[in-house]
């Protein structure tokens, strides 16, 4: 009974102590890398176009169903930075049989991005890359449905890690941007703290 009891007191303080960090956090200006509000970058991707996706046929649609979806839940605003992709896809053979038949393939998608303010044509400059697998089976369609599902999911993959590094450089850039604090200066007596 005591153990348990202790048990659920400590919860409560473990829980207590994250809703007071939380307010410490927020009250010291620090605003979390995926607030989506006014104060936050993450609000800035609702102002992101994408212009372009750059490589094989196949991947192109993926992508930019991709990129709508991630911002489908934002509301829409006029665009103010364009962002332009080039893609690539790569598949891996990770289970070879005996009889030299591939079983089970690893995809890889790698994308760089620019991205351009469209005010003054400051340009932010990243990579990312995603890997997926799927299963070579007997049917053809089953095996082709895999594969494209496992394309979608590399997909979202590799443009939820191109949301982080943009969401990392614009919040950098606003960080630098922001003065320093200054800390009034205070005469020392020195003949006064050496009589103490």
């Amino acid at each position: 009974m005591h153990v348990r009891a202790l048990s659920i007191l400590g919860k409560i303080a473990l829980a207590a102590a994250a809703v007071c960090a939380a307010g410490a956090l927020g009250g010291c200006g620090f605003t979390p890398l995926y607030a989506e509000n006014a104060a936050g970058d993450a609000a800035r991707l609702r102002n992101v176009k994408l212009m372009s996706v750059n490589g094989p046929p196949s991947i192109g649609p993926v992508v930019e169903d991709a990129f709508n979806d991630r911002l489908a839940a934002l509301p829409e605003a006029e665009a103010e930075y364009a962002l332009f992709l080039d893609v690539d896809e790569a598949a891996q053979r990770l289970a070879v049989q005996s009889d030299g038949s591939v079983t089970r393939f690893n995809y890889f998608l790698r994308g760089s991005y620019v991205l351009t303010r469209i005010a003054d044509g400051r340009t932010f400059k990243g990579s990312s890359e995603a890997v997926a697998s799927f299963n070579v089976v007997t049917s053809q369609y089953s095996t082709l449905f895999a594969e494209e599902t496992a394309r979608e999911k590399a997909a979202r993959n590799l443009y939820a890690g191109i949301e982080r590094e943009i969401l990392t450089q614009l919040a950098d850039e606003r960080e630098a941007a922001r003065p320093e604090r200054a800390f009034p200066e205070r005469d020392i007596d020195l003949d006064r703290d050496r009589a103490r």
